[in-house]
């Protein structure tokens, strides 16, 4: 059951870890390509919002719910000359691929254990 706990809550910090990058990559795009990041709908972070949103911005929350799987499988263009961008974006999609796959172990890991438990 231990190894059930551990497993959980290194995904959880591996997914803390993929909003946080992604927060910083909305944070760069709004600071640096703010024409851009107006295209992209004004997105807000998990935990970061620009200055002149609202805390309940719908729009920038759509807009951030559609970047978060867009930006895992296409490169946005306004990353190509931000070195810090790039970055962010590759350990933002190394962070995600990591909790789906640790995600997918975790339950392989549960459905084990609980078909190896001896009937009551």
């Amino acid at each position: 059951m231990i190894i059930i706990i551990t497993t959980f809550l290194g995904l959880t910090a591996v997914l803390l870890m993929a909003f946080i990058n992604f927060d910083r990559l909305v944070k760069i795009e709004y600071k640096n390509h703010k024409e851009e990041w107006i295209r992209d709908g004004k997105p807000r972070g998990f935990y970061w919002r620009p200055p002149e949103l609202a805390w309940f911005a719908i729009s920038s929350s759509l807009a951030m719910h559609n970047l978060t799987l867009k930006w895992l499988f296409k490169t946005p263009q306004w990353t190509a000359n931000d070195l810090e961008a790039k970055e962010c974006l590759r350990k933002l999609r190394q962070y995600v691929f990591l909790f789906y796959g640790g995600l997918i172990v975790w339950l392989f890991i549960v459905i084990l254990i609980v078909n190896l438990m001896p009937a009551q």
